[in-house]
């Protein structure tokens, strides 16, 4: 990157104009324009003010060196296009809460059915319950999908956020810490509901403990607990992700982004593993073929997938 590259790149970072540029430098407008075409160079006064204008040093502004300190190079995302990645995202938070709550509901026509049919009072057979419990199961998921899907085609241009580092200007900055801001008492609202909902969930089991009959039913509250949890927690984490993702903060810092990728490659190992591991069990050669009894792999996989997790975080903290 040569000299008139880096004076341009650095203006767009605060977001000045060209003649903006001029009126701190004290000069005119065209000999900044002539500065980022090349056609001159400023003299070694401008040099040095402008090295101090922009906090960079001269070494950084003469040489041929693509990084200084904090500078970032590369992608430059525009105001335009923040609020639309973060109107896309505020828009779809309520789908993809609907669909994790869908995913997790599921089942619970399944257990519920097939523990009713064992008593005598409740008149369906078996094969009926079970095909009624499954078809429930196939539809929310399917909805589900269908809405996972629409909400990732519409953001796909997006993708590069979560992978590559990239600029903003000072006044777009401003704007996505503003925004953080005004939504920060919705996010700790909807996380201190999802988490009460989540931890509340085992009540059920607890006071339905030594009843056989209502082991069942009470896991069917036990999922209708966790899955509105589930919906408050990810209403409330896809718009804050998305405000993450556009400051570079939390998990998406540039070192963090570097851990996802070695996460993401590993999460679509693991789960591939316990989907064979789901359908060896329950329709293998030695499989009983009862889902209402194999669902639990996916619970206890959840759970095991967060231990996962932590360690490679363990891992990759004592390699740094």
């Amino acid at each position: 990157m040569n000299l008139s590259e880096k004076i341009m790149m650095l203006r767009k970072k605060e977001g000045w104009s060209q003649e903006e540029l001029a009126n701190h430098l004290q000069i005119s407008r065209q000999a900044v324009s002539k500065w980022e075409s090349g056609q001159s160079m400023p003299d070694t006064d401008k040099i040095i003010q402008l090295s101090q204008l922009f906090h960079v040093t001269t070494d950084y502004l003469l040489l041929d060196q693509e990084n200084e300190g904090n500078i970032q190079t590369g992608i430059y995302l525009s105001l335009t296009q923040v609020q639309e990645y973060l109107k896309i995202r505020k828009q779809s938070s309520l789908k993809i809460a609907f669909a994790t709550f869908l995913c997790v509901i599921s089942p619970i026509p399944l257990i519920g059915f097939t523990t009713l049919c064992q008593y005598q009072r409740f008149h369906m057979a078996e094969n009926l319950a079970i095909s009624i419990g499954l078809s429930f199961l196939i539809i929310c998921i399917t909805i589900a999908v269908i809405l996972f899907c629409l909400c990732a085609f519409k953001v796909k241009k997006y993708d590069f956020l979560e992978k590559e580092d990239f600029s903003l200007e000072n006044s777009v900055k401003e704007y996505a810490v503003k925004e953080k801001e005004a939504y920060q008492d919705h996010y700790h609202r909807y996380q201190i509901l999802g988490i009460a909902l989540c931890i509340l969930s085992v009540l059920p089991i607890f006071i339905f403990l030594n009843y056989e009959f209502l082991e069942s039913i009470a896991v069917c509250f036990l999922l209708l607990f966790v899955s509105i949890g589930c919906f408050f927690l990810v209403l409330a984490g896809t718009y804050q992700n998305a405000l993450d993702k556009i400051l570079q903060t939390g998990d998406y810092t540039p070192e963090q982004k570097k851990k996802n990728a070695l996460k993401s490659k590993i999460s679509t190992i693991y789960w591939l593993v316990v989907t064979a591991i789901f359908l060896y069990y329950t329709f293998g050669e030695n499989g009983n073929g009862q889902i209402q009894y194999s669902w639990i792999i996916w619970a206890i996989a959840g759970v095991l997938y967060g231990v996962v997790m932590i360690i490679i975080d363990l891992i990759s903290r004592r390699r740094n």
